[in-house]
């Protein structure tokens, strides 16, 4: 007949063993979950960068792209012409600039003031000179105003170039700049470890089994000890 000190020993060896194995696959189960919901974490930061990554360099595409257009020798032409005629305008007396619209007497009116009487061979002779003088003065005028036009005028195609270029060159900074940041939040993404599943006090249930098991088997000993010494 089985001794029931034995039995007890026994049953707690199972019980501890069932209960080591059931601890040990669920610890396991869970640190698989925390692998695949870190490898899911992992693969959503790649997207996430893989996606900001391209929207940043077509960013940076696009100002390029964006300067090359407002560049191109049609826009620049239209740019020459425009600014050429606002310098035109600007630089011209308002005197002169109705007499090419057709009103020749706007500057003679003032120049002769006081000659109406005078002999009028002479006085044509003089409106003939001031006006060879204005058609001359409006060549001279357009002429600055179109070598104005390619230089450093407010709108002229150099300043023009390097208002362009220079916003182009920020829209490029930027995009560079925000894809070196994002490069730095994905490294530090890519740095962080699973989570590691540990039992309650650091201590495995494996351990606490074997040391159940020992104090039973201890225990078992000193009893059948102590019934060898009671027949002895």
């Amino acid at each position: 007949m089985c001794d029931p000190i034995s039995i007890i020993g026994l049953a707690f060896s199972i019980g501890s063993a069932v209960a080591n194995y059931q601890a040990q696959e669920d610890m396991a189960n869970q640190q698989n979950a925390a692998n695949d919901a870190w490898v899911a974490y992992q693969r959503r930061k790649s997207q996430e960068y893989q996606a900001q990554d391209e929207a940043r360099r077509k960013d940076a595409e696009a100002g390029r792209e964006g300067a090359l257009s407002e560049l191109s020798a049609d826009k620049q032409k239209q740019a020459q012409a425009n600014e050429q005629s606002r310098l035109t305008t600007a630089l011209t007396p308002d005197d002169i600039a109705a007499m090419a619209k057709g009103d020749r007497l706007a500057v003679d009116k003032e120049l002769l003031a006081g000659q109406q009487n005078g002999d009028q061979g002479i006085k044509g002779n003089i409106e003939a000179q001031i006006q060879a003088a204005a058609q001359e003065s409006r060549k001279r005028i357009a002429a600055l105003a179109a070598v104005q036009s390619y230089g450093g005028s407010q709108y002229g195609l150099t300043n023009r170039a390097n208002t362009i270029f220079n916003a182009a060159g920020q829209d490029i900074r930027m995009a560079s700049d925000m894809r070196q940041g994002d490069l730095a939040a994905y490294n530090v993404a890519k740095a962080v470890e699973p989570i590691k599943i540990v039992q309650h006090g650091g201590q495995s249930l494996g351990g606490i089994a074997a040391g159940g098991a020992k104090a039973a088997g201890g225990g078992l000993g000193n009893a059948m000890a102590s019934s060898m010494g009671a027949f002895g």
